[in-house]
């Protein structure tokens, strides 16, 4: 699962920069300082999915060795 949340994150930001870059060239944005802000952003969500999901697969990997333990 937790893979599927970073590739929708990674696919969202990227759609987003490509919004933005189309908004620039139109003259209807300030692409530096949007681009700076959505990249720091989309850092930090794949970050904190990540680590979401590593903590949930240590537990299930937790949980399945205790399972077959008995």
């Amino acid at each position: 699962m937790s893979v599927e949340v970073v590739r929708v994150m990674v696919g969202y930001a990227l759609a987003r920069a490509h919004n933005q870059r189309a908004k620039a060239r139109r003259g209807e944005s300030q692409l530096g300082a949007s681009a700076l802000e959505w990249a720091i952003i989309s850092a930090i969500l794949v970050a904190a999915a990540l680590a979401i999901g590593l903590v949930v697969r240590s537990v299930i990997d937790k949980r399945t060795g205790e399972i077959q333990k008995g």
